[in-house]
């Protein structure tokens, strides 16, 4: 089930971790706060560079610096995105259950931006081709976008290989680009 901190839906798990990392943060606060949460989550690669595509491998999360900013200052802002990041954590460690094992992706990884929004963006390669695909994650519904992802994925489109959402189809915003 979903919960709500602050803008954001996450699950239940997310919430617990964050809530229980709370306590912690207020000892650490001479640490940077990407040094911080590259110690929470030792198998994400973060950065503030938030241009799509920018990094390799699958467990990617680009930040602004604003938003790390607000997680410095604010607890509440802090223990939202912790809970956000966890759920994005969860999701590169499933990747091949998500997108299939032969799915040819190449890179992946979320983008929180600078107004607090969540996206995510993938490459894959196939032979003869290159596809990149941004898209939105609404984590302000109500509905765990977590979840939402799962209900929505679909089998490899024929066109770029990757899993598309249904919804996206649906709205015809596929945003696959052959380079």
């Amino acid at each position: 089930m979903a919960v709500k901190i602050g803008n954001s839906w996450v699950s239940e798990e997310a919430y617990a971790y964050a809530k229980n990392r709370a306590a912690e943060n207020s000892n650490s606060a001479e640490k940077d706060m990407l040094g911080q949460l590259s110690e929470k989550f030792p198998d994400i690669k973060f950065s503030t560079n938030t241009e799509p595509f920018s990094a390799k491998g699958t467990n990617n999360i680009a930040i602004s610096p604003n938003i790390l900013s607000q997680m410095q200052e604010n607890p509440e802002k802090r223990m939202e995105y912790e809970a956000l990041i966890y759920d994005c954590s969860q999701i590169t460690k499933t990747m091949p259950e998500l997108f299939g094992k032969n799915s040819n992706i190449k890179a992946f990884g979320f983008i929180i931006h600078a107004d607090g929004s969540l996206g995510a963006w993938s490459i894959s390669e196939s032979p003869g081709s290159k596809n990149r695909s941004s898209f939105p994650l609404p984590k302000k519904d109500k509905k765990s976008w977590m979840s939402r992802i799962r209900e929505n994925t679909k089998p490899k489109s024929k066109k770029t290989g990757m899993v598309v959402s249904k919804a996206e189809k649906i709205r015809g915003r596929n945003f696959d680009k052959k380079l």
